[in-house]
């Protein structure tokens, strides 16, 4: 299922619209609030998020994909947090979601977006899931890539065009 799910990403997008990320985040959110407030996840959103023009409901999809993984890799963490932001650098605006979690080995971060690879083979899954979301993401003209040291939490960065909003 998950193969054909990437095969018809490419071709099949909802049209997109104007929509303010940071209410994508609040639907990403709601989808996973249980999960959320089992592990007493302490969940932060930067303020100013800018309206981004894109295909709402996959990206809520991206967003509830990047949550779960970081549930589940969020270890034996005493205090874990998940953060919401964004940057600008150059001429482009980063958006990202970070976790204190255990990380990813640098040798990994490109390996974990090609489909049914798993960092950890026994964990649940497919290993589908980050390759769906990087095709989604590059559907919308972005990119995605992951910042992170073992140990040190995981930061999973990526683009969106931005909405032309007067």
């Amino acid at each position: 299922m998950d193969t054909l799910e990437l095969s018809r990403i490419g071709r099949v997008i909802n049209l997109p619209e104007d929509v303010s990320f940071r209410d994508i985040v609040g639907e990403a959110l709601g989808q996973t609030a249980e999960k959320i407030e089992s592990r007493g996840i302490k969940v932060s959103i930067a303020p100013n998020m800018p309206i981004v023009y894109v295909d709402r409901m996959r990206i809520v999809e991206v967003l509830v994909n990047l949550i779960e993984n970081s549930i589940k890799y969020m270890g034996t963490q005493e205090k874990p947090e998940i953060e919401f932001g964004q940057k600008i650098e150059g001429v482009e605006r980063i958006f990202f979601v970070r976790d204190n979690g255990m990380g990813i080995d640098p040798s990994q971060q490109d390996k974990v977006f090609e489909l049914f690879y798993k960092v950890d083979k026994r964990s649940e899954g497919t290993g589908a899931g980050l390759a769906i979301i990087k095709r989604i993401i590059e559907v919308h003209g972005g990119r995605i890539w992951i910042e992170s040291e073992l140990g040190k939490g995981c930061t999973v960065c990526f683009t969106l065009p931005i909405a032309n909003v007067e």
